[in-house]
């Protein structure tokens, strides 16, 4: 188990991020006050990075500044609020959705066919997982080095936060040194917050859609037989072949059965921030383009926001393409068992019970697992398209408003 873990570079970086948030499972029972400590302090500087980004566009909009960057940055501050506040209060559930996957879709035999859907899965995972980790940190080292190439050629006076904080004492040492810290740390937490719960929801996502592939694959090869039935012995072998293919089917129905429990746990952590992310990433991809686009602002702004449009439509595409795959894949498992060999089952009371189990495990298939936004509609891939044409939508209202005032 522990080898595997090791080379599957997804688990690696969201278990690196969620121990550094304090949101991991850890062997050590002696760290846990240690996670919990963390997981407060990560909640704090959630709670800080509001207040200094509200209170800043609060002043912004007083003395007629660039609004709509601090909006921005507001609204950014506070869908990650959101996760971590939603993601706190189901941290039984979230932590129980780790351990499960840990134990049953990893350390579990698997067929030669099987271990290629699970190689696959950890594949894709890795592909979005290193992705978005890497543009995210890209954005997060642009943020702070915003600063330190705005003040070239200024004087100590006139340097700058990162985030401005509207105090009316100079910024000289030791004050600056110590804000600067105090924000880095901050927006550090707050940076590794933005992408840190979308990656593990990517990996528990696609790893049940791996489970769903795998379960279709079982129910398809169920009925296969190895026996050479003679005539002398042939009602015999086959009552006792239906018994044996029987009792297997009821354990795949179980394994259905709890694939769909975890669904549900997924669903029920995650809605709500499935909701806030579909509502707010609209105007946030329209603010970012905004910025990289038309804004005029400097070449470090720009590129910061460059990354930011990067990572949010990275982030839009993961997410909706994992729910995507739970939909198709739930879906498929009715193919599966109706593709089974039943028809060679003898009609006797396993053959008949049998039939009829495959025919309700198909009906429950065809009400397929999706991932909802809080319950109002399901999400999938044709969401990231409407998001996008949304975004689009806005960017040109935005566009023309600003062109209209321009010219006034």
């Amino acid at each position: 188990m522990q080898t595997k873990r090791k080379s599957d570079i997804s688990i690696n970086l969201s278990s690196f991020f969620l121990k550094n948030i304090g949101l991991w499972v850890d062997d050590n029972h002696a760290k846990e006050p240690q996670m919990k400590l963390i997981l407060i302090y990560t909640v704090w500087n959630s709670v800080c990075g509001v207040l200094i980004s509200s209170r800043d566009l609060y002043f912004t909009w007083l003395y007629n500044g660039d609004v709509l960057y601090t909006l921005t940055n507001t609204l950014s501050v506070i869908i990650i609020l959101m996760k971590v506040s939603i993601i706190v209060m189901h941290k039984k559930e979230f932590i129980n959705l780790i351990v499960y996957m840990q134990e049953n879709f990893w350390n579990v035999k698997y067929d030669i066919h099987e271990k290629e859907i699970l190689d696959n899965c950890k594949k894709i995972c890795a592909f979005f997982v290193s992705s978005v980790t890497a543009i995210g940190i890209c954005a997060i080292i642009a943020y702070l080095s915003t600063p330190f190439t705005a003040q070239i050629g200024n004087n100590e006076s006139e340097r700058i936060l990162p985030f401005n904080m509207w105090l009316n004492f100079p910024m000289v040492s030791p004050y600056y040194e110590l804000l600067f810290l105090f924000q880095i740390i901050t927006f550090l937490y707050i940076g590794v917050c933005y992408f840190c719960f979308d990656n593990i929801f990517c990996i528990m996502a696609i790893h049940l859609t791996g489970q769903f592939r795998i379960l279709r694959y079982r129910f398809l090869k169920m009925c296969d037989t190895e026996y050479q039935i003679t005539e002398k012995d042939e009602e015999s072998m086959l009552t006792k072949h239906a018994y044996m293919i029987y009792d297997t089917f009821k354990k795949y129905v179980r394994h259905h059965q709890a694939l769909i429990n975890y669904y549900k746990t997924l669903e029920n952590v995650y809605t709500m921030i499935i909701l806030g992310q579909v509502l707010v990433f609209s105007m946030l991809i329209c603010l970012f383009g905004y910025q990289v686009l038309l804004a005029k602002a400097s070449a470090a702004r720009r590129a910061v926001f460059i990354f930011l449009l990067l990572g949010a439509m990275s982030l839009l595409f993961m997410f909706t393409y994992s729910c995507d795959g739970v939909i198709e894949h739930s879906d498929n498992v009715a193919i599966g068992s109706y593709s089974a060999m039943w028809t060679i089952m003898p009609m006797n009371e396993y053959g008949k019970m049998l039939r009829n189990d495959i025919v309700m495990t198909i009906k429950r298939s065809r009400r397929v697992c999706c991932l909802t936004a809080y319950g109002f509609f399901p999400v999938s891939l044709e969401t990231y398209t409407t998001i996008l044409s949304t975004a689009v939508s806005y960017f040109t209202l935005l566009r023309n408003h600003v062109e209209i005032t321009d010219k006034t």
